[in-house]
């Protein structure tokens, strides 16, 4: 399996955080609403606040703002920075992405208090927890619900009723592009009719690599490998193995077992520090890769774009999260969801975690071996109950 590195070293701490953290922070309660991008997600959330809460929406900035868009707005931003400067904007929404830009107008908002809400999983993967003791240390808040399966409110399920669980496994099928291509395999399309069709309905980028190659999923198990076992970051190495060298034979094969073919993000502890050594790093089992599952287990089930993200507790037992996880309406959903909140409260959503790093090894699965026209592969199978 190809690793990705998902890490926060070398990351500055909130206190190294650029000189404007000193610019000052907002003084006086607004209710305004900045949004910045208005692609496929953008777009989806401009319409929906602009349907729901018209007068709260104060600016949007596009790259182009003479470009035609399918939002009713009258004036668009070309400039980003005057959106989050603003003195009338207090939720900044971040329907960028990436982390180079995003990154810096996040900081920017969160450094005058004001409270920021992002789809953006890339950011939140390798930046997250910092970003959220500084959005502490300012006053401000960091949410960021749509970053992990949609309309799925699994971010806040750990965040808030499961925040004292005693976890023990999180994860499941997370990407809603693999997902639909594998499904479509399952129905006899080949992998390019599969990933053309995601395309054409918008489940999948142009260049599809992030999905495909595991990229997303990796991310997203990050992020929610930090929420279920309470540590600032995820900076150990994370197996990942994405889609691409799959074949129709592939899908035939773990079918006529009774099977169907998923591509899995998991996490699951492996071990528990004593505590005399309390300072040591939980160390868990985490990986993205393609698994045959039963046809039984809820793996199995989601078709589609759907997702399913499983948590499993020493206190809660077994709990199951489903939705959409792709497209821009189920994303704009949870975004808007977390604009709402950061308007009727100042509290923190998603709090800043201390402690030791978590450290990942690779996930450990049997694996289910066949030989055709000499040619050996060895896919993994989900046997865990």
């Amino acid at each position: 399996m190809e690793d990705s590195v998902l890490t926060l070293s070398g990351v500055p701490s909130p206190s190294d955080a650029p000189s404007i953290a000193t610019a000052g922070t907002a003084t006086t309660r607004v209710d305004g609403i900045g949004l910045l991008g208005c692609g496929t997600v953008g777009a989806s959330v401009a319409r929906r606040l602009l349907a729901l809460h018209p007068q709260l929406v104060r600016a949007i900035a596009v790259r182009d703002p003479h470009k035609p868009r399918a939002v009713e707005w009258a004036d668009f931003e070309s400039d980003p920075f005057e959106v989050v400067d603003d003195p009338a904007v207090r939720v900044v929404v971040e329907c960028i992405g990436g982390v180079g830009l995003a990154r810096e107008l996040v900081l920017r908002a969160i450094a005058r208090g004001k409270d920021v809400v992002t789809a953006n999983k890339d950011l939140i993967a390798t930046e997250g927890p910092w970003l959220a003791a500084f959005a502490a240390r300012t006053g401000a808040s960091l949410r960021y619900e749509a970053a992990v399966g949609g309309a799925i409110p699994i971010v806040r399920a750990m965040a808030g009723s499961l925040a004292n669980e005693d976890v023990l496994e999180i994860g499941g099928v997370v990407n809603g592009t693999t997902n639909f291509i594998l499904d479509a395999m399952s129905d006899g399309a080949g992998y390019d009719e599969a990933l053309a069709e995601a395309q054409r309905l918008g489940y999948a980028e142009t260049d599809p690599r992030a999905d495909v190659d595991g990229h997303d999923a990796a991310h997203k198990l990050a992020i929610l490998a930090g929420l279920a076992f309470h540590r600032p970051s995820v900076s150990g190495r994370i197996a990942r193995r994405g889609i691409g060298a799959l074949t129709a034979e592939d899908v035939r094969a773990g079918a006529e077992r009774g099977w169907r073919l998923k591509l899995l993000a998991v996490a699951r502890r492996v071990e528990e520090p004593p505590a005399a050594e309390g300072d040591r790093a939980l160390v868990v089992e985490a990986g993205v890769t393609p698994a045959y599952v039963p046809a039984d287990h809820p793996f199995a089930r989601p078709r589609g774009a759907e997702n399913v993200v499983r948590v499993v507790g020493a206190g809660c037992g077994e709990l199951l999260f489903a939705g959409t996880g792709a497209g821009g309406d189920p994303t704009a959903s949870a975004v808007v969801a977390d604009v709402v909140a950061a308007l009727e409260s100042r509290e923190r959503h998603v709090p800043a975690h201390a402690g030791p790093d978590l450290q990942t090894v690779p996930l450990r699965l049997p694996a289910f071996e066949r030989v055709r026209d000499g040619v050996r592969s060895a896919i993994p199978v989900w046997a865990a109950a």
